[in-house]
C-alpha cells in the first residue's frame, strides 16, 4: 500500500499482490460458486454481480475500473462500472451498500500517513475498510497518533494491512515535477488542485 518514497513505511520485504484468475476460480469453486449456462457464477440462484463505483473526478479512474471489469469478467463474476459523483462512495458505505469501489487515496498530503490510518480503519471511516475490524490494529495505530506508540508499530501495521487486506492496493504514483531555470514563480501544489500557470513567468 505505501510507495518507496514513503521512508519507515514502505517494506521491500513483503511479497507483492498477484493477480491469478485460475486461483480465484479454484477459490470460487470450493466457496459454493458454480458456472451458470451463461458462463456467469451462480450460488443459491443468485449471479455474482459487482458494481464497480467510482469517479470521473480523477481521469486515471475510469480507465483503472475498465481493466477491472475485465479481471472480475474473468473469473467468471457480472460487473458493472458506475462512474458517478464521489459523493456515491462515502453514501453508499454509509449505509451498507457499496459492492466495490475505486478510489484514490492520498498518504502523502501530510509527513506522516497515521492519520489517514486513523481515520479509515480505527474502526473505518468514509472511504476505508467496510466490515472490517481488528482491535489490535484499532489500539495501535491510536496509540501510534498519539506518540505513545512503542518501535516496530508502523511495521505491524503495514505487515497487517498487507496480510488482511481491508482494501485492496491496485496501484500508486507519485507527482514528479521538472522545471528549468528559464521560468520564475513555479509552485508545487501538494493537493494537485492548481499548477499555479498564472504566476510562472519567463526569466529571460
Amino acid at each position: 500500500m505505501f510507495p518507496k518514497g514513503m521512508a519507515g513505511w514502505h517494506n521491500d520485504a513483503l511479497e507483492p499482490l498477484a493477480y491469478n484468475p485460475e486461483e480465484a476460480k479454484a477459490d470460487l469453486t470450493k466457496a459454493g460458486w458454480k458456472v451458470n449456462a451463461q458462463g456467469v457464477l451462480e450460488r443459491d440462484g443468485k449471479v455474482m454481480e459487482i458494481e464497480i463505483l467510482t469517479y470521473p473526478d480523477r481521469p486515471e479512474l475510469p480507465l483503472v475500473a475498465a481493466v477491472l471489469e475485465q479481471q472480475f469478467s474473468a473469473v467468471g463474476a457480472l460487473p458493472k462500472i458506475n462512474s458517478t459523483n464521489y459523493t456515491e462512495i462515502p453514501a453508499k458505505h454509509n449505509n451498507g451498500k457499496l459492492s466495490t469501489a475505486l478510489f484514490a487515496r492520498n498518504f502523502a498530503l501530510v509527513p506522516d500517513p497515521v492519520g489517514t490510518l486513523l481515520q479509515d480503519y480505527a474502526p473505518g471511516g468514509d472511504w476505508g475498510a467496510m466490515g472490517w475490524q481488528n482491535q489490535n490494529f484499532a489500539k495501535k495505530v491510536k496509540a501510534l497518533a498519539a506518540g505513545i506508540a512503542p518501535d516496530g508499530t508502523r511495521q505491524y501495521l503495514v505487515n497487517t494491512l498487507h496480510e488482511e487486506l481491508p482494501v485492496l492496493p491496485i496501484a500508486w504514483y507519485q507527482l514528479n515535477m521538472a522545471v528549468t531555470d528559464k521560468v520564475s514563480g513555479v509552485v508545487i501544489d501538494p493537493f494537485e488542485r492548481t499548477i499555479g500557470l498564472s504566476e510562472i513567468r519567463w526569466t529571460h
